[in-house]
């Protein structure tokens, strides 16, 4: 288990690695999203820069610092990627909640989203990167992202019973006998 990926670059290079093998014209799709963009990325406590050089991926630690990235940049934590890959959040959700966090401008942003969804969409399907997959979520464990869907889904019941009764109170909601 020594040779499995521990650092967010590793990840990056692993997946990316992954899909090229798999699933070239994905991999192409990535290649066209990102340009020769420098982007950085964070997940948890781990930084780093993606950039393709000449058609080849470079991922590079970024050392120390929590300030603010230049942009474009996306950060997250383990626990929304494992979501994400077990199916209990969709990329829109972890957006619009804040648990994935993109700056940059609007077509920067657009392009970061179009790629997150070329990778968990072949996520899905391949079974190389479903193994990749596999190995990343036996290094974090599912009970946290299990227990943040009930957190949700039951947030999510309590907004509807508040509007409910707001709205009945308002006398906006008739009641049905």
């Amino acid at each position: 288990m020594s040779s499995d990926p521990r650092h967010l670059r590793d990840w990056i290079s692993a997946l990316y690695a992954t899909l090229e093998q798999a699933e070239p014209h994905n991999a192409e799709a990535i290649r066209k999203l990102a340009g020769s963009q420098i982007s950085r990325m964070v997940l948890d406590d781990d930084r780093v820069t993606v950039r393709f050089v000449d058609g080849v991926l470079h991922v590079r630690r970024m050392r120390g610092g929590t300030g603010q990235l230049k942009s474009p940049n996306g950060s997250t934590d383990r626990e929304t990627v494992t979501a994400l890959l077990l199916g209990y959040m969709e990329i829109s959700e972890a957006i619009s909640h804040d648990h994935i966090r993109l700056r940059g401008t609007a077509e920067e942003v657009m392009a970061i989203c179009a790629i997150i969804e070329v990778l968990v969409d072949a996520s899905t399907r391949v079974p190389a990167l479903q193994q990749l997959a596999d190995t990343f979520l036996r290094t974090v464990g599912q009970g946290t992202a299990r227990a943040g869907r009930r957190a949700r889904a039951l947030h999510a019941k309590a907004m509807v019973a508040k509007e409910r009764g707001f709205l009945t109170r308002e006398g906006l909601l008739r009641r049905v006998l």
